[in-house]
């Protein structure tokens, strides 16, 4: 692919960034038509597609594509620091793809993603509510919130802690002629009895001699969400439980080992040195939202 120019590969940096080609369009500020175009005469260059529509309509990055993107990423981050020494430096701006477990994004970075908006205004936020891990290694995501130490990508991949929950037993304030000692526990289905929380759930409801109820979870939103709505115990974080008024926390009968999890912010390492993502990779770590 000799005589390439920045053009042509910002057009595949756009594709990798939205998925599609009017994401890439709007990205960019041309038409889908450009895109389109211009995509076409880049595989026509290379000799082989660079790109591959999955069943979901998704544009997805070819090798040679991927190998193509993580060059691209450094010829952009060069040329924002020569319009830096040159004086003119551009507004941030562009797409970040943030995923992480449905309970942190609805529960966590919604309530506080505002003044994150209003400091960058023409930074638009993909936010992925998925319990799959999403690839960063495939460009997938930008950014991933997960529990746990990070396992994916290896030497590719940046990790860095930016919290820790800590997890006690939560019930509801409702229903007040059913006593907390009568009230089932909320436990996980076998499929995600590896996590974490579903073992310790497991012991504490042994401990508490309490019975099991006839649902059982899957994530921590669904917990959240029906611990709220029915009397019953569950396993929930407290950084939010703990401050929500429908909720009591529930005493044990006798001292508990308190659970905890870290969590970690993960990027590729070809993402450091993007403005977008270095801006919210410091607003993650700074705004202490996880304790």
């Amino acid at each position: 692919m000799q005589d390439q120019n920045w053009n042509d590969y910002r057009i595949l940096l756009a594709i990798a960034r939205g998925q599609s080609v009017s994401a890439a369009a709007s990205l960019l500020g041309v038409n889908a038509t450009t895109i389109s175009r211009r995509l076409k005469g880049l595989e026509e260059k290379s000799g082989t597609p660079l790109c591959l529509r999955d069943r979901n309509g998704i544009l997805r990055l070819t090798e040679t594509a991927t190998a193509l993107v993580e060059q691209a990423e450094g010829m952009e981050r060069f040329a924002k620091e020569a319009d830096k020494l040159l004086g003119q430096e551009s507004i941030l701006g562009g797409t970040i793809r943030l995923t992480a477990v449905p309970f942190i994004l609805t529960r966590i970075i919604v309530p506080n993603i505002g003044r994150f908006i209003e400091a960058y205004p023409n930074i638009q936020i993909s936010l992925m509510p998925e319990n799959k891990n999403l690839s960063l290694t495939r460009r997938e995501i930008d950014l991933a919130i997960r529990f746990g130490e990070p396992r994916e990508g290896g030497h590719a991949v940046l990790a860095q802690r930016i919290g820790r929950m800590s997890f006690s037993a939560y019930t509801t304030r409702a229903f007040p002629d059913l006593p907390l000692g009568d009230r089932p526990w909320l436990t996980y289905d076998p499929v995600v009895g590896h996590l974490p929380q579903a073992k310790w759930t497991e012991t504490v409801a042994k401990s508490y001699k309490g019975r099991p109820a006839g649902i059982l979870m899957h994530d921590l939103e669904t917990a959240f969400a029906t611990v709220t709505e029915m009397p019953v115990c569950a396993i929930l974080p407290d950084i939010i439980a703990g401050s929500d008024k429908r909720l009591i926390r529930v005493e044990g009968p006798t001292a508990m080992e308190t659970m905890t999890r870290d969590v970690w912010l993960m990027r590729h390492k070809d993402m450091r040195g993007l403005d977008r993502i270095e801006a919210m990779t410091d607003w993650l770590t700074t705004s202490r939202l996880f304790g």
